[in-house]
């Protein structure tokens, strides 16, 4: 398989139903298989039935937080391309999701436009044995 063949497959988790409804449309109008979660408990069931390769994660939600995810997904997952978003301005947010293993992170509201190009970018094939 070519890169220009891969297509990603991405987990959107987020609390707001709002945000998970909106990007789903916009990654199967990009023809991406796309699950939802709107939990971090949620979200780590979801990671081993739908096996993502990139996920977008909200930082603050109920049950677990996205950061705890992160960590978690680092750990089990180390493949997939974790893409944290959040809608509060922190730096000290910011810096820790990075040193997590986060791969970016963006403010809400979340450029449509840039978040596709930041996973073109980012999400490639990986060959698993």
């Amino acid at each position: 398989m070519t890169d220009s063949a891969f297509t990603p497959k991405i987990l959107v988790v987020d609390d707001e139903v709002k945000m998970c409804f909106t990007l789903t449309k916009l990654f199967e109008l990009c023809h991406y298989p796309v699950a939802v979660a709107h939990n971090g408990l949620e979200a780590l069931d979801k990671i081993d039935s739908f096996q993502p390769n990139c996920i977008l994660l909200d930082i603050r939600m109920p049950k677990m937080n996205g950061i705890d995810v992160l960590k978690k997904v680092r750990q089990e997952h180390p493949e997939i391309v974790v893409i944290m978003t959040t809608a509060v301005v922190s730096e000290e947010s910011r810096e820790e999701c990075l040193k997590a293993g986060a791969a970016e992170y963006l403010i809400k509201p979340i450029d449509f436009k840039s978040l596709l190009e930041t996973i073109k970018n980012r999400v490639h094939p990986t060959v698993k044995n």
